[in-house]
């Protein structure tokens, strides 16, 4: 049973389980409300940055661990809330658990908030009755994911900088060098390598019509911020660069470790394997690492063993192994604890390998880029030379 269900009325009318995250819907029979709808709990309204998040999980699972009730926690740490953010969180799920529901129902109430993985997480957790297991989980992969993307933020610090330079750069040469060729090259326009007529092309395009460069760059950037801002377009976007080398390899590896450790956190706290497996397949995000899940949990409910719906997958050797053993062994949560380690020392190798190879790529882009122009103008300009010699 979990937390949130010991401080549940006991007075009810009728009740209504959410199937998916364990939420409660309630009707006080006293006051003859109605049931209350899952949808009108969710608030779009309510945003938290990750280290904001991060520190709301950590206080919470302090105070469960030194063994304050669940309502209780809530109330205190309203009191102690650090932003206006924060408060606003957990009076949302201070009301939430009141009302009934489980603490990972009012989790999900807040999608801009919490990450989906945390939801699943307390979910099982609550399930099997581990719930501070599961919020130390929790607050593991989100400082793992905050401390990731502060790896790669600050890698993409360097390259960013130097993008922005070439653009300023080309966007110079483009505006007041190529002009004062141009006169000279299209006397004879039909003789021009292609590559010449594409970089006067440019030249004049920039010249005459500035407002539409202007308008494509202001959209290239707002494309780039909703992709920055919509989950929807985030997770797109993730999955297409998880098929790109290296950074791919990256991505997949992160989402593949948070979904065998959350694999392994459930099978420990006894909740039943294909329980445990639809959290893993929705902590997953890529479509096709979901898929992976999907057919895993078609076996296994069929009675085969695990291991056979992931081998020939694009998934680690070791994993696959891991696996065999720790079914052939009985202690498969075990070895999906270790696997999950070993991931996590995957995903670092393959951060180390991205950031060692962006740096001199940026270089390459750059100065190709540099290099085309250049050589574009001179190369007409050294065969007329030629002629003239």
């Amino acid at each position: 049973m979990s937390l949130a269900t010991a401080f549940k009325k006991k007075k009810r009318k009728t009740d209504d389980v959410n199937p998916s995250y364990g939420g409660v819907i309630s009707a006080d029979s006293d006051k003859g409300s109605a049931v209350l709808n899952n949808d009108a709990l969710i608030d779009l309204r309510i945003k938290l940055k990750p280290k904001e998040a991060l520190q709301v999980l950590i206080q919470m699972n302090a105070m469960l661990e030194a063994g304050v009730p669940l309502l209780a926690a809530l109330r205190t740490l309203i009191e102690h809330a650090q932003t206006p953010g924060a408060e606003r969180v957990l009076v949302k799920l201070t009301t939430i658990v009141e009302g009934g529901h489980d603490l990972s129902f009012g989790f999900q109430c807040m999608p801009n908030s919490f990450p989906n993985y945390v939801v699943h997480l307390i979910a099982a957790g609550e399930q099997s009755g581990a719930l501070d297991e599961s919020l130390g989980r929790s607050i593991e992969l989100m400082d793992k994911a905050i401390t990731l993307g502060a790896k790669i933020r600050g890698t993409l610090m360097y390259p960013g900088f130097l993008m922005f330079m070439t653009t300023v750069m080309t966007t110079g040469i483009l505006y007041f060098l190529v002009p004062k060729f141009e006169g000279l090259m299209m006397k004879k326009p039909e003789l021009l390598p292609w590559t010449t007529k594409i970089v006067l092309g440019a030249s004049q395009t920039l010249r005459a019509q500035p407002e539409l460069v202007l308008g494509c760059f202001g959209l290239f950037i707002a494309a780039g911020i909703f992709v920055v801002k919509s989950k929807k377009a985030r997770e797109a976007m993730f999955d297409v660069i998880s098929h790109v080398p290296v950074i791919g390899d990256l991505i997949f590896k992160a989402y593949l470790s948070r979904s065998v450790g959350t694999l392994a956190l459930t099978l420990e706290s006894g909740v039943p394997i294909l329980t445990g497996l639809e959290h893993a397949r929705q902590v997953a995000q890529l479509p096709r690492l979901q898929a992976h899940w999907e057919k895993t949990a078609a076996m296994v409910r069929d009675g085969k063993p695990m291991y056979t719906a992931l081998q020939g997958e694009d998934l680690p050797p070791a994993l696959i192994q891991m696996i065999i053993a720790g079914e052939s062994s009985g202690s498969l949560d075990a070895s999906l604890r270790k696997a999950a380690v070993f991931l996590d020392r995957e995903t670092d190798a393959a951060l180390n390998a991205f950031t060692s190879l962006l740096g001199p790529a940026t270089v390459v882009i750059a100065g190709g880029v540099v290099g085309f122009i250049v050589i574009s103008l001179m190369t007409p300009i050294l065969t007329m030379s030629k002629y003239i010699g």
